[in-house]
């Protein structure tokens, strides 16, 4: 498509009209993309740059994902514990640090809420736990799921890669090790991050990303960045063919357009913009584990907050477990 002209009707979905605007069709350019969204009706531009820097980190990614069958699994563990060690590393993190601290000032300067958006002695700690979590972690890539045994044969479920899985998250940098957790089962990733944080994630993929992948020498496309701060760049990449999970976090309208985008591409999607968790008490559940849960859940502002804990009418003894529970996770916050 060349160009649009306001008053231009669209067929949206087979059954839908949508007329372009003034403004649309005044930043249309040639090589410009138009998405119409059959879910919502919405005619989403996206610029023939930010395509392009989305199709090639996917490519990216998609190269990677071909070439990590010929790795070993002592391979990827060894990239979780190289990424682990150089945020510990306070000259390597050095850096890290001070762009996160320019984009902490440029949101605070705009007037943006920045609480998420530190890079506090906290959350590096939590992020290197977590990229140890992963480490040390028994999941491995074609491990036996399941096995139905007959006379004279058997039938197994094996666990099997995906291929590439895509991120659309809100600006706060622990996402990355959020995200690098698909790599553990021989999946690749290439994400966008809010532009709050994109300082930020560029320099984590410069002084972390790329040197564990080198060193544990995975191709260099196991983790890619969508380097652009444009909303229409989260629209591109999910719009890439071949995509095998899109994964989008955030406010509840923006999640529900770039999952709308990615289902029409025909893309499964893990979509979770409105916050909050249910918690599900069992029959025999453990009256430690279920306090711990409670408490671990209520411990930051992230996407698995409880908002709603179910305890069966027989198991009434988990109700002041929860109550002591809520005061403990209330202490530690203040």
């Amino acid at each position: 498509m060349e160009r649009l002209e306001a008053g231009q009707i669209v067929l949206v979905g087979g059954s839908r009209y949508v007329a372009v605007d003034p403004e649309l069709a005044a930043r249309f350019a040639p090589g410009d993309r138009l998405l119409a969204i059959a879910e919502t009706g919405d005619l989403l531009h996206i610029p023939q740059l930010q395509y392009d820097i989305a199709e090639r980190a996917f490519a990216d990614a998609r190269d990677a994902f071909h070439a990590l069958g010929a790795v070993t699994d002592d391979q990827i563990s060894q990239f979780f514990d190289e990424f682990a060690s150089r945020l510990a590393d306070d000259s390597a993190f050095a850096s890290v640090l001070s762009a996160n601290e320019c984009d902490v000032a440029a949101a605070a300067a705009a007037g943006r809420p920045t609480s998420r958006l530190g890079l506090t002695p906290r959350m590096r700690h939590e992020m290197i736990a977590g990229l140890c979590g992963w480490r040390d972690s028994a999941l491995r890539r074609d491990d036996t799921i399941h096995v139905v045994t007959h006379d004279g044969w058997a039938v197994e479920s094996r666990r099997a890669p995906l291929g590439v899985v895509a991120f659309v998250f809100e600006g706060r940098p622990n996402v990355f090790a959020d995200a690098a957790g698909v790599v553990r089962t021989g999946n690749t990733v290439v994400m966008r991050i809010g532009s709050d944080a994109l300082t930020t994630a560029e320099a984590i993929v410069t002084h972390a990303v790329r040197p564990a992948l080198a060193a544990a020498d995975l191709p260099a496309g196991t983790m890619s960045l969508v380097q652009s701060r444009e909303h229409s760049a989260g629209w591109a990449l999910f719009a890439q063919p071949g995509i095998s999970l899109a994964v989008a976090r955030g406010s509840g309208r923006a999640v529900a357009q770039l999952g709308a985008v990615a289902r029409q591409s025909g893309t499964p999607v893990s979509l979770h913009g409105a916050g909050g968790a249910w918690l599900i008490a069992g029959e025999a559940a453990d009256a430690s584990r279920f306090a711990a849960s409670v408490v671990h859940s209520l411990d930051r502002k992230v996407c698995n907050t409880l908002n709603v804990c179910c305890i069966p009418a027989t198991r009434r003894d988990l109700v002041p477990v929860f109550l002591d529970a809520l005061d403990q996770a209330a202490s530690a916050l203040g």
